[in-house]
């Protein structure tokens, strides 16, 4: 039988039946199409999430912090138990600890001026003390991380911003308020003024003191909260403004000699009534979070799929059912069994592939659509990422013929066992 003969045969065999046909393979591309769209932009998700968390979060860290909050010179539980010199000093003396890198919030305020676009800009900030080791060699290349009060007529305050806190300015403040959005090029090189002891929600007994500064360099680092400047100045500035308190830093980031003592250690700084917590823990947790959104919708869009399957055979099923008749004639007629099965499992092969292959470019399309959309909406997620969705095109297509497969071998299995019923059965109308 020539090919465009096998065509008018297949067509002859189900005229009249095609509406169920077709019902059943708008269900099984509907059902594709949202499980490539829930599993390009969970994937998509993911990776942004990995992006934003991964760097600069080794395993063999942990953070250690007060049992009390503190952001920036608003600490609660003042007066109770606070990370001094002798607690960094006993916690060093671990065994498994490798290293430590200190962090001081300035005691008071600070305001931050400058030109950002040939535009004037002012903003209260708090001043964080990190030493250079905790920024790491890759954020301070060429850069001198030093800086006291008598240095001010000859060099400028170094800062180094938190990109954590650029993207949470351009997406919660500048957007909101029609202003210029940064991104980490933008800013580095900018040349401002640092006036410390002066604030529109503060005021001190001290005469502010006014240096001028310059944005080095950005980080993407979790454990930096605020602007980073170096530790010797913040120590300078805690001890001209307040005498009074002693030296106390706001939290510890320790370096084990291994991942595995990461426990050790964490034990070790609780027992002594201290917070740890290790930095990748906290990407876990978010991984884990958006790990089961994404696996709930896959499931659900898997779900989906298998019923659209299910009922797809099922449609070609009843279909055959129903024309016993016909394919008793066809047996009697001497055609092989082998040949009948073959046939009718191909004809379900060929629709079941040309729906899922449509379903999952649509799909695609969708996930792109869906992700451009809403990267337009804001001009600093544009800037940061590039897409919210992934195509793990070699998996899909193996997912779809692992799906077309059994789908296959399933009709295939029933196709056998239907024309296997005695001629007579067949011919009984």
């Amino acid at each position: 039988m020539r090919l465009h003969e096998a065509g008018r045969a297949l067509h002859l065999w189900n005229r009249g039946h095609w509406r169920d046909y077709v019902f059943s393979q708008l269900m099984l591309l509907a059902a594709s199409l949202f499980l490539v769209f829930f599993v390009a932009i969970g994937l998509g998700v993911d990776r942004t999430l990995q992006r934003f968390l991964s760097n600069d979060l080794p395993a063999e860290q942990v953070r250690v912090s007060p049992p009390g909050m503190q952001a920036g010179f608003f600490q609660t539980e003042l007066g109770g138990l606070e990370i001094t010199d002798s607690l960094e000093a006993a916690i060093e003396e671990l065994p498994q600890v490798a290293s430590i890198d200190p962090q001081v919030y300035a005691h008071v305020p600070a305001y931050l001026e400058g030109l950002l676009g040939g535009q004037p800009y002012y903003t209260d900030i708090t001043l964080e003390g990190v030493t250079g080791s905790f920024l790491g060699d890759s954020v301070l290349r060429n850069v001198d991380w030093s800086y006291a009060f008598e240095d001010s007529a000859s060099k400028r305050l170094p800062i180094v911003l938190s990109e954590n806190l650029l993207v949470l300015y351009n997406a919660g403040f500048a957007e909101a308020n029609s202003l210029l959005g940064l991104t980490p090029e933008g800013v580095v090189g900018l040349d401002c003024e640092v006036t410390v002891g002066r604030s529109s929600i503060a005021s001190f007994p001290h005469r502010p003191e006014t240096v001028r500064a310059r944005i080095v360099a950005t980080s993407r680092n979790l454990s930096l909260f605020a602007l980073a400047v170096p530790i010797e100045f913040v120590d300078q500035v805690n001890s001209i403004w307040r005498p009074d308190r002693p030296r106390a830093y706001s939290a510890l980031v320790v370096t084990a000699g291994k991942a595995e003592d990461v426990p050790d250690i964490v034990r070790h700084v609780e027992h002594m009534g201290l917070r740890a917590e290790t930095r990748r823990g906290i990407a876990q947790r978010a991984e884990v979070l958006v790990g089961v959104v994404t696996a709930a919708l896959s499931a659900l869009a898997l779900a989906i799929l298998v019923s659209a399957v299910s009922s797809a055979i099922h449609t070609l099923i009843a279909d055959l059912r129903n024309r016993k008749y016909a394919i008793g004639v066809l047996v009697a007629l001497g055609t092989p069994e082998e040949r009948l099965a073959l046939v009718f499992s191909f004809q379900i092969l060929l629709m079941s592939a040309a729906s899922l292959l449509l379903g999952g470019a649509l799909g695609c399309l969708l996930a792109y659509g869906a992700s451009e959309a809403l990267l337009s909406l804001s001009t600093a997620l544009r800037a940061a990422i590039d897409t919210l969705a992934v195509f793990p095109v070699g998996w899909m297509l193996l997912g779809l013929a692992a799906v077309l497969a059994v789908s296959t071998a399933i009709a295939y299995s029933f196709f056998r066992k239907l024309l296997r019923t005695p001629v007579a059965e067949l011919l009984r109308r």
